[in-house]
């Protein structure tokens, strides 16, 4: 092999890892958008209360920008896991259902942090649970695919129905066959989630588990 003829392939290499890795930041990184109000940004970076209240009281319409690509405070609030900001910012009368341009709920935002006080608080202050985003997936799909049994409790406790089909047709109980845990496909199943729904691809949640060898899953889908 020439040293050209290498170092084409260390490029191939360098090139792939590359591109996996902005994958990952892709599927990882909060949704893009600038905030709306960037002293409130800070101070909600900063965990600073005092400060949240101060910026909310002198610009009062930042918190529910009618711009859908501009970051509500409550989003941000909500993707850096600050649980006493979010309940601040609802009680000063943020929008518990706003969207933004990815037409993602404040209620998805906190499913990826796996928070389930904050989806709690969301839901208390009307936060309406099965809206779908732009894949297609209430914020009860997301959860029991990530396999989140405490904030599927919460989801569920506040009103979630399991029976909201995601635009492939397909359950919570879909999502969570491939890899969920026991916990996780009875609690759904308790919820009374259907396990004979077939998707739009004609497959039932017990097709999915066979296909991914969820053992736990197979033999409770099974009885």
């Amino acid at each position: 092999m020439t040293f050209s003829h290498r170092s084409k392939l260390v490029s191939v290499f360098v090139a792939l890892i590359a591109s996996a890795g902005s994958l990952v930041a892709e599927e990882t990184a909060p949704p893009v958008g600038d905030p709306v109000n960037k002293d409130i940004a800070t101070a909600i970076a900063k965990g600073d209360l005092e400060d949240v209240r101060r910026h909310a009281a002198a610009d009062p319409s930042c918190l529910n920008p009618k711009d859908p690509k501009a970051r509500a405070p409550l989003d941000l609030a909500i993707l850096r896991n600050k649980t006493d900001i979010t309940l601040v910012l609802l009680s000063l009368k943020a929008d518990p259902n706003r969207k933004d341009n990815s037409k993602s709920t404040p209620l998805h935002h906190a499913v990826t942090r796996n928070n389930p006080q904050i989806v709690t608080a969301l839901l208390k202050a009307g936060a309406k649970p099965n809206e779908l985003d732009k894949s297609g997936w209430t914020p009860l799909h997301h959860a029991a695919a990530k396999n989140q049994l405490e904030t599927t409790k919460a989801l569920l406790d506040g009103g979630a129905d399991p029976m909201t089909l995601s635009l492939l047709g397909g359950t919570p109980l879909h999502e969570a066959a491939p890899g969920g845990s026991k916990e996780l496909i009875l609690l759904l199943l308790k919820a009374k989630v259907d396990p004979s729904v077939r998707s739009k691809q004609g497959v039932t949640a017990l097709d999915l588990a066979k296909k991914h060898d969820n053992k736990e899953a197979i033999a409770i889908l099974s009885k």
